[in-house]
């Protein structure tokens, strides 16, 4: 397993309504399906994109309206010890979840929220790069210096050469980008969801009432374009790759 990778996503919501109406807004811009738990597991809703579980969207009264991006570990335990001891703040020490495996949260030294996963019998999204599924993850913050240097501290990663961000990952294989966001922007390691079709996909959003921040900005292999939800506002990043 590689420690740091990111392998899964979710967002947790503070009522019912909510959680529903951001599952049809997320179903009627991926084309996504999803399947629905019940009261003892907080309605944890999965949203699949062809079978294949992709991301959830939770519900519990303390729910922060933000996607959190969980990285990867063999060691639950010995990983929060780690990114407690580079800098961060855990918020949840790590817990078993059922039989799916273990999570913990923490906040970066920049003000960050991740997640730590410890698969059981979940491991989260396949290793995989396919439309309607998590491509990339991007970290942003007043300090992607700080950031940095704190991930690869806390999960021995290592700065990839690239032209622009700064990005992590372990041999030649990136995990995620760093940047400095636009002041005002709450730091976040954001994922970034691959589509077929850009101007699709905002024909989409906009129907269904979401709000498009930046449309298809050139990244680095594509364009992307960043949007926000219309229930709880937590922005997200869909790219599509150049031809």
């Amino acid at each position: 397993m590689d420690a740091g990778r990111p392998c899964w996503i979710d967002i947790t919501v503070t009522n019912a309504e909510d959680r529903e109406r951001l599952v049809a807004f997320l179903c009627d811009v991926f084309g996504w399906t999803f399947e629905s738990s019940g009261p003892d597991m907080g309605f944890y809703t999965m949203l699949r994109e062809d079978g294949v579980d992709v991301a959830a969207v939770g519900q519990q009264e303390t729910g922060g309206a933000r996607w959190i991006t969980f990285l990867a570990t063999p060691d639950i335990d010995a990983s929060t010890t780690r990114a407690r001891e580079a800098g961060a703040t855990v918020v949840l020490e790590p817990m078993a979840i059922m039989r799916a495996g273990s999570m913990a949260l923490a906040i970066d030294p920049t003000g960050a929220v991740f997640g730590l996963w410890q698969p059981d019998l979940f491991a989260g999204f396949p290793d995989t790069i396919a439309p309607g599924c998590p491509e990339w993850f991007h970290h942003g913050s007043q300090d992607p210096d700080a950031a940095a240097r704190f991930y690869a501290e806390a999960f021995d990663l290592q700065v990839i050469p690239a032209d622009g961000d700064v990005i992590l990952g372990r041999g030649s294989r990136g995990f995620f980008s760093l940047g400095r966001n636009i002041a005002g922007n709450a730091p976040d390691l954001r994922p970034v969801i691959l589509v077929d079709d850009l101007a699709d996909v905002e024909a989409r959003i906009t129907r269904a009432g979401g709000e498009i921040y930046a449309s298809r900005i050139a990244v680095p292999g594509g364009f992307a374009t960043t949007f926000a939800d219309p229930v709880v506002g937590a922005p997200l990043i869909v790219s599509v790759n150049a031809a």
